[in-house]
């Protein structure tokens, strides 16, 4: 929705605020004289509609912001009255509300997710360290008789006598308790743990707090100023509409009367598309305000007109926490350990797998074995010949190793270009938004001489003014945003 205000160039932006001033200077001067000869500097006190509220502190200034009065239109009957559920409110507290409802706030919550399940899996991995306790039950019946009869002839009687002797028994019952505690695997498991470690450590560090706020704060920022910018858009298409020079065309509102305005079509029907186009968009912005705030999605809102973004952050403080913050730095470090790691994994294959091992048994299965009977000892297992596989793994492990070392050199330098390069874009928005703001303060010093009743064209000049102010100061804020999110900054604004 905003990509074209973003991709909007800035200088002609501020380029257009001279002209709209030039030209409101000379249109107030003559409409005064018309109005008013005796009209002097005193009487700009008596402006009550649009008041100016110069800071003389920093030379910052704000336009009026009563929704109700920008709404006015030259007949009230044009006009419905704003609803009783009209909210006042400000662009602080739109941020307060979406950081501190989880479900609003759905990258956050994803990042917090990603963060336990990075550490369940590190505690997952140390579990390896202890040993581990097992068991075992199995209740047989056989078919067939498992064992062989002895014939035995007597020497008296001269008969023969069978006595079965069973191998196994027929009704088999086993239970069986082990414990198990690795040895040599213990080095492998340590490897394994740094391994997790680092993974949780990136996850924090992509869906750390400040990242996810930072996040928040620019989605809620755009919407916002969205719909300050809409709302100013259609005031003034709408009060420049209602008078030009071909408003009796406009006000028939039909195709054929359109059609029969020759050579001015194109300007109605391009003025035409923006209204509807700047009234959609501030119904959908004011719905998804509202929905942030857990308002009906109806409710009228009254934005207050937010202190343009000030900031004096310099290039050396920003060199300084970059390196150290970046989130993708911090991920290549990470990869690092990880490929260490593996590279020790890969070394250890060629060592034995040792275990001390422990239990208690309960058969019936051999006859001529105690049903009781305890065990303990230790297991060893080794892999002696496997074609070279544990060769080529320590050699590819090492070749990782090299290239995750190399990534962050890269990485580093390509933050710290990524920092320059979002510094200069913030601090060329920062000069062109400190210039829309000292030309709108002129322009409304001059506003409030011209009289007491606005005219439609006066409203309409002073949303133009208002929409270039608002965009200077969205794009600086958009530039200090992208700033923060490449230093991963804490600082809240």
């Amino acid at each position: 929705m905003f990509s074209e205000n973003r991709k909007r160039n800035q200088c002609p932006s501020v380029i257009r605020l001279p002209v709209v001033a030039i030209g409101l200077m000379v249109w107030v001067v003559d409409t005064a004289s018309a109005q008013d000869p005796t009209l002097t500097a005193p009487q700009r006190a008596s402006a009550p509609q649009y008041a100016a509220a110069l800071d003389a502190g920093n030379g910052r200034w704000q336009l009026g912001n009563d929704r109700t009065r920008e709404l006015d239109s030259a007949s009230a009957a044009e006009k419905p009255a704003r609803s009783d559920r009209t909210r006042r409110i400000t662009l602080e507290q739109v941020k307060q509300q979406r950081s501190a409802d989880p479900v609003a706030s759905p990258i956050a919550r994803l990042g917090q997710l990603s963060i336990e399940a990075a550490k369940q899996h590190r505690l997952s991995a140390e579990a390896d360290y202890f040993p581990k306790l097992g068991s075992m039950f199995a209740n047989l019946h056989y078919s067939e008789f498992l064992g062989q009869v002895l014939s035995i002839r007597r020497p008296i009687e001269g008969s023969l006598l069978q006595v079965p002797i069973p191998l196994f028994s027929q009704n088999q019952t086993i239970a069986a308790v082990t414990f198990t505690q690795p040895i040599t695997p213990l080095f492998q498991v340590y490897q394994l743990v740094r391994i997790a470690r680092a993974d949780e450590r990136i996850a924090m560090a992509k869906a750390g707090v400040a990242v996810a706020k930072n996040t928040s704060d620019i989605e809620v920022e755009e919407k916002y100023f969205g719909l300050l910018l809409a709302q100013r858009r259609s005031i003034s298409t709408e009060f420049n509409l209602r008078n030009t020079d071909i408003r009796p065309s406009y006000a028939a509102a039909s195709i054929q009367s359109i059609r029969g305005a020759g050579r001015e079509e194109p300007e109605l029907v391009e003025a035409e598309k923006a209204l509807v186009t700047a009234t959609a968009e501030e119904k959908e912005l004011t719905a998804w305000l509202n929905q942030a705030m857990g308002w009906p999605e109806d409710t009228t809102l009254d934005l207050v007109l937010p202190d343009p973004l000030v900031e004096n952050i310099s290039l050396e403080e920003v060199a300084d926490k970059s390196a150290a913050a970046n989130p993708d730095v911090l991920e290549a470090e990470q990869t690092v350990v990880k490929a260490r790691a593996a590279t020790m994994l890969s070394k250890l294959e060629y060592m034995p797998s040792v275990a001390a091992v422990g239990g208690y048994l309960f058969q019936n299965v051999i006859p001529l074995v105690p049903s009781n009977f305890g065990y303990g000892g230790v297991m060893a297992s080794y892999n002696l010949f496997d074609f070279g596989k544990r060769e080529r793994a320590v050699k590819e492990a090492h070749v990782k190793l090299e290239m995750a070392e190399i990534a962050v050199q890269l990485t580093k330098a390509k933050v710290a270009a990524d920092v320059k390069k979002t510094y200069f874009d913030l601090e060329r928005s920062r000069q062109l938004s400190q210039l829309a703001q000292k030309i709108g303060s002129s322009v409304a010093l001059v506003m409030n001489v011209s009289s007491t009743d606005e005219s439609p064209k006066m409203k309409a000049v002073r949303a133009n003014v208002e929409t270039e102010m608002l965009e200077a100061d969205l794009a600086h804020r958009q530039a200090y945003a992208r700033l923060k999110a490449l230093m991963a900054s804490n600082d809240r604004r």
